[in-house]
């Protein structure tokens, strides 16, 4: 009797994935226009999929003259809009070419939250402006928190932005001026003074910090220095584009198990790096899964390509402290305290 269930259990499968397959070729006819269109054009070209018309409440412009220009281009399925219910997290592949270049390579871009996330974040700005859900983001993110620190401020100090995401969860002010130095979506970065930056991106750089500090991770800490985070290349609106690594961790499950031992050797330095390093921040992830890491098809090399959340600790400024021995206690993944021991 019981050998009768695997079929039947084979068969409703079979059925189900075709019912699957039938609704999406039933929603693909009668998108077939708009499909085709989609197929057709490059939608990275346009103001609004890139969401540029809701800047200073976006991410950044340093990139636009690149989408803009039709330099960054969807890869096969990504051009599909139809796919974008499948696509939660809204993460793209893309093709990056520069015009004096005769090949293209591959980037990825992210908007840094899901839809929902996006809306609840315009809902959030327009009801403190306004009271309202709906409204003109542009007229009021300059009533939000987000423009409190205008041109006035020196500097960016722990006091304005503590506890506004992990990245800044327990802050020092060297890690402000180093965020405000090499805060790329400016065209005059390398000053740590705030009020060097324009109005808007100033409360650009706030609303990244607040929203998703992803982008700021990768700044501050930049591949280029040996962090092993990928590379940051620019924002335009709310999409932002970093260097593709390669496949992501969880392929290599199956993988020899030489790579697999070098891979998990590889995860151990990281750590190693990520707390003790000649810059003295210490830098512990708060969401550590197989996604986030991806390997380098060509060196092997492994490297983070999710920084969301990341604390960042401050070794300089607790060994220079009056105390003489102190320890970072990590309470819970949200809270870090310092609790000062015997003097040694």
């Amino acid at each position: 009797m019981w050998r009768l269930v695997p079929p039947k259990l084979g068969r409703l499968s079979r059925s189900l994935k075709l019912a699957a397959l039938g609704s999406l070729l039933v929603l693909m006819v009668l998108h077939s226009p708009s499909l085709l269109a989609s197929w057709q054009r490059n939608e990275l070209t346009d103001r609004r999929f890139l969401q540029l018309n809701k800047c200073p409440a976006c991410f950044g412009t340093s990139w636009c003259r690149r989408f803009l220009n039709g330099q960054v281009v969807f890869e096969a399925w990504g051009r599909l809009r139809l796919l974008d219910f499948l696509n939660v997290k809204n993460v793209y592949f893309a093709q990056y070419g520069e015009p004096r270049e005769s090949g293209r390579r591959r980037v990825v871009l992210k908007r840094l939250g899901s839809q929902r996330e996006l809306a609840q974040l315009d809902q959030s700005i327009c009801k403190r402006a306004t009271g309202r859900p709906r409204c003109d983001l542009l007229q009021a993110m300059p009533r939000t928190e987000f423009a409190r620190l205008n041109g006035d401020v020196r500097l960016l100090t722990p006091e304005a932005v503590e506890g506004w995401s992990d990245l800044v969860h327990c802050p020092s002010q060297r890690l402000l001026d180093r965020l405000v130095r090499r805060y790329a979506e400016t065209k005059d970065s390398g000053s740590f003074l705030l009020r060097n930056l324009k109005d808007s991106e100033r409360m650009q750089l706030l609303l990244t910090l607040a929203f998703n500090p992803e982008p700021l991770v990768l700044q501050i800490f930049p591949s280029d220095e040996g962090w092993p985070f990928a590379k940051y290349l620019g924002a335009c609106g709310r999409m932002v584009a970093v260097n593709y690594v390669g496949e992501e961790l969880w392929s290599y499950f199956n993988a020899p198990w030489e790579k697999r031992v070098d891979l998990a050797w590889q995860l151990m330095e990281i750590a190693e790096q990520l707390t003790n390093n000649d810059f003295e921040f210490a830098l512990y992830l708060l969401d550590v899964s197989f996604d986030n890491f991806a390997v380098g098809p060509r060196d092997g090399k492994v490297i983070i390509v999710d920084a969301e959340n990341v604390l960042v600790a401050d070794k300089r400024l607790i060994r220079q402290s009056k105390y003489i021995t102190f320890r970072f206690v990590f309470v819970s993944v949200f809270s870090c305290v310092k609790i000062m021991f015997t003097f040694i």
